[in-house]
């Protein structure tokens, strides 16, 4: 699916809590399965695997649900939620609706993990039983981009970082530096740490799909840069113009 899509998926996607029971056609399942293998990684070299649940295989209200496993290195909760954010909006885009659901494991004896991974994110999703889009950023109850960032020269880029989901609608994440070089972190949590890694995650790849938009070009590193008081560091984005 076209980056451009995704990216428009953004600014109407909204989490769905009610669903049809009905399952989804084959159809729709195999174009899925397609798109999740050709979703995009933020760190190479962390192996992952999407696993379309069976009923009966997890605990929800929907008729499918999809969990992400990975092998545990550096930055895998944040690459995981980088991907799953991926097939959310692929879901939104195709008016699927689907719902983060953090703490929702496979359940014991019945789903084993891959060989080497661990389960890390569960997304819900089908048919939806209530309106899943919404009509324009006034319906999103989000922080504002100064609460998030002190790039002013981004915030046309950051707008969709500031629409991103995040557990308890917390958006941990902090966006510092200049328009070329951004420093990533994220609040400092004891109660979700583990959860704010997966929504950085989230928030990358939305600042990523709105740059492209943009026509700019961002790669990612990872060593330790200065953040501010009581943050996290997360990523360094090196931005340019595409080639």
């Amino acid at each position: 699916m076209d980056n451009e899509i995704l990216y428009g998926a953004i600014f109407h996607r909204r989490s769905v809590r009610k669903y049809d029971s009905a399952p989804l056609t084959d159809q729709a399942i195999s174009g899925l399965a397609e798109f999740m293998a050709a979703v995009k990684p933020l760190i190479p070299g962390i192996h992952t695997e999407f696993k379309l649940m069976l009923p009966g295989e997890i605990k929800t209200n929907a008729p499918h649900a999809v969990c992400l496993y990975s092998e545990k290195k550096d930055g895998w909760r944040m690459n995981a939620g980088f991907m799953m954010e991926q097939v959310d909006l692929y879901l939104s885009a195709n008016n699927i609706g689907a719902c983060w659901l953090g703490m929702t494991k496979p359940d014991k004896g019945k789903a084993a993990p891959p060989a080497g991974t661990e389960w890390v994110a569960t997304l819900c999703f089908g048919t939806p039983a209530q309106p899943m889009h919404r009509e324009g950023a006034e319906q999103f109850n989000r922080k504002s981009l100064n609460e998030i960032s002190t790039v002013t020269d981004l915030y046309h880029v950051l707008e969709a970082v500031r629409l991103a989901p995040s557990a308890m609608n917390k958006q941990p994440w902090f966006f510092s530096g200049n328009a070329e070089q951004v420093v990533v972190s994220r609040k400092k949590s004891l109660m979700l740490d583990k959860l704010n890694q997966i929504d950085t995650g989230i928030a990358l790849c939305c600042f990523m799909l709105a740059l492209a938009h943009q026509g700019k070009e961002v790669s990612f590193s990872f060593e330790k840069k200065p953040v501010p008081e009581k943050h996290i560091f997360m990523a360094m984005a090196e931005i340019a113009d595409k080639a």
